[in-house]
């Protein structure tokens, strides 16, 4: 399904686009379907849980993202300060080589967190939106011609907070 969009993505601007001036696509995010909900989930984790009526879940998933992301690049940082300490002394029984690898582990920790959340924000808002989707018919692609001007391809579906 995602390859079969992405191809007809860029199919369309490849015909379209022969100036910069002809090519206009129109992206609508306002239907309820579950590739919606999983990308507003990949853009921030937990926006697609609320979209889809889980304000409590959504705002979990958010926070835990938030603290894990910051958590990494806290690490991160720190870890960098302490390597660079480490190579200004000169020891080589310091206590800031150990405090660097700890630091850059714990920071690997909270990465992997990070991205285990994002995957399961996207997966989960897919799959409850796809529960939900049976109950509404739309049309999803609207392709039109226009004489001279080329192809143009609508992508319907509604932004809701």
């Amino acid at each position: 399904m995602i390859k079969k969009f992405i191809v007809v993505i860029i199919s369309v601007m490849l015909l379209n686009c022969t100036n910069a001036g002809a090519c206009t696509l129109t992206c609508d995010f306002s239907e309820y379907t579950e590739m919606n909900a999983a990308l507003r989930s990949a853009v921030m984790p937990g926006w697609g849980q609320g979209w889809n009526g889980q304000k409590t879940k959504g705002w979990i998933v958010f926070g835990l993202f938030a603290v894990s992301v910051f958590g990494a690049f806290y690490y991160l940082n720190k870890s960098e300060g302490d390597y660079i300490t480490y190579e200004r002394l000169g020891a080589r029984n310091s206590s800031y080589y150990d405090d660097y690898e700890n630091d850059l582990n714990t920071s690997r920790i909270f990465g992997c967190v990070a991205a285990a959340v994002w995957i399961f924000a996207v997966a989960d808002a897919y799959f409850v939106a796809k529960k939900e989707t049976k109950k509404y018919a739309f049309e999803k692609f609207n392709i039109d011609t226009y004489g001279k001007d080329g192809v143009m391809l609508r992508y319907k579906t509604r932004f809701s907070i």
